[in-house]
């Protein structure tokens, strides 16, 4: 999101896009931390199911004890409700978020838009003003609503973490050292990609810009006969526009599948080291279904 030439009178300033955005934040405390406290219950569930498996195979399947058996399936079934019913309720606040953030961002526009009026085309172009409804609400809105996943993926990290150092250190310090070597290792290609991203923002305002310059002068075009110019135009901006979003997807699908190689190779190498602890006695099979 690039700079809004826009300001709040009696507010914080707008003007930079991270007090924007926490501006924003700022005005919907409520069902963010809503959405962060469902965020951490979901996946703290989801981290300790695999614990509860692995305790159910060693004390139930492994000892021959039915009773044990249906106990820690009782416990596994606790669990999995609980988990489905946070993930419900943070998939609406979710959502909320993602609306709330996105209409607020609109009323903030409007206002402004109205309170300058004639003088707004001299601050920010047409094409600008069309970028913020169709660009930057997206990016606003999905900002408000990975908040819950992230509190609850940094949370639910630590348990893992935790569960995995009580039965084996060196897989609770592959754990530890290796996620945040993932996050490193993706890190190189977020740069590129918000840049490429900033520029087909550009370009699609300059698209915008010159739509509106061919609708506001389309009799005066006919005219002068100058529709073949501005079409040309337009087309070769089009074309552009085009081809600054290829370059964006050409990331994003790199960004994309290693999100899938990298955690899958990790997850390879925690299971190999698990099933090495396993066969020498370190571990039992349960925890191994865990790891």
């Amino acid at each position: 999101m690039r700079r809004l030439p826009l300001e709040d009178p009696g507010t914080a300033d707008h003007r930079s896009p991270g007090r924007f955005l926490w501006w924003v934040a700022r005005g919907q405390w409520p069902t963010l931390a809503g959405g962060m406290a469902f965020g951490i219950l979901w996946m703290s569930a989801q981290a300790v199911i695999p614990a509860v498996l692995g305790r159910a195979i060693d004390r139930g399947v492994a000892a021959r004890d039915a009773e044990q058996l249906l106990v820690w399936a009782g416990v596994l079934l606790v669990v999995g409700l609980v988990q489905a019913a946070a993930g419900i309720m943070r998939h609406r606040f979710a959502v909320t978020n993602w609306l709330v953030a996105a209409y607020r961002t609109v009323q903030l526009v409007t206002r402004q838009t109205v309170r300058l009026g004639a003088t707004l085309p001299r601050k920010v172009s047409t094409g600008e003003v069309v970028a913020i409804g169709t660009s930057d609400l997206s990016h606003i809105g999905q900002v408000m609503d990975i908040l819950a996943r992230f509190a609850g993926a940094v949370v639910s990290f630590l348990l893992v973490s935790v569960i995995l150092l009580q039965t084996s250190v060196t897989l609770g310090l592959v754990v530890l050292l290796g996620v945040p070597l993932l996050l490193v290792l993706i890190g190189p290609l977020l740069s590129p990609l918000q840049s490429r991203s900033a520029h087909q923002r550009q370009l699609m305002g300059d698209l915008s810009n010159t739509a509106s310059d061919i609708v506001g002068g389309l009799r005066v075009l006919r005219g002068i006969g100058g529709e073949q110019v501005f079409l040309s135009r337009y087309r070769r901006e089009s074309q552009d526009t085009r081809q600054a979003g290829v370059q964006v997807a050409r990331v994003q699908s790199v960004l994309s599948a290693l999100q899938v190689l990298l955690p899958g190779v990790f997850v390879v190498l925690v299971v190999w080291l698990g099933a090495r602890a396993a066969v020498a006695g370190e571990i039992t099979a349960g925890e191994l279904v865990a790891f």
